[in-house]
């Protein structure tokens, strides 16, 4: 079973270097060198994301705890979502459960954040491994934070994806740069992937490069 994981593993690290999303190597190295048993994904979008969170995990832990936050199909209930957050078009919150039934320990929350998260930090401590891709607005990430950091030790990363460099002057209404900017460095380190993706964002009309930057308590 380990080595189908860590062939999976290579594959795909392999398949992000040859791809348009080549960022994406940081999120998973960074999973295989912390071996978390506990990891929380904030933006669930079709699920395929967190089968490669929880597979990597999988090599060293065979109990792996998964936390997935996401609007689900409330996310077509609220008006101008895109506008506010960038954010994809997410699938069910049923759908995502089909496909990660396979797993043990998986546990979905549907809903905003910013009613989830502080419920969630109220039961749960030490979560070994974040990965924060939900809302793109600085006010959704920067309220996810908030919380996170709450229930991270030394021990911890997290991972904030949608550090841009853009043209165009929306860094104070979306992306993390803001909140990584701002972080006190006597508390927390981080660090950017030195490998940024360029994309044509079609709602901002311009071309952007993003990039994943670590965080971890000093």
């Amino acid at each position: 079973m380990k080595i189908i994981l860590y062939l999976k593993f290579f594959f795909r690290i392999l398949r992000y270097l040859l791809g348009s999303t080549k960022r994406y190597c940081f999120l998973l190295i960074s999973i295989y060198k912390i071996k978390p048993k506990s990891i929380i994904e904030i933006g669930v979008y079709n699920g395929n994301r967190a089968v490669e969170l929880i597979e990597t995990a999988k090599i060293f832990n065979k109990d792996v705890k998964y936390y997935g936050f996401d609007l689900f199909e409330d996310f077509y209930n609220t008006k101008n979502m895109i506008d506010k957050e960038l954010s994809k078009f997410p699938h069910t919150k049923q759908n995502i459960k089909k496909k990660l039934n396979k797993y043990k320990n998986i546990n979905l929350f549907k809903g905003n954040t910013v009613n989830t998260l502080p419920k969630f930090i109220t039961k749960h401590k030490n979560i070994d491994f974040v990965f924060i891709d939900g809302g793109h607005s600085v006010a959704t990430i920067k309220n996810d934070w908030s919380s996170i950091k709450k229930i991270i030790s030394k021990k911890s990363v997290v991972i904030f994806d949608d550090y841009y460099e853009i043209k165009k002057n929306i860094l104070n209404k979306y992306g993390c740069n803001k909140i990584i900017n701002s972080l006190n460095t006597k508390v927390y380190k981080y660090k950017k992937f030195f490998i940024g993706d360029v994309f044509y964002d079609n709602y901002l009309n311009s071309k952007k490069k993003i990039y994943m930057v670590s965080v971890k308590k000093i």
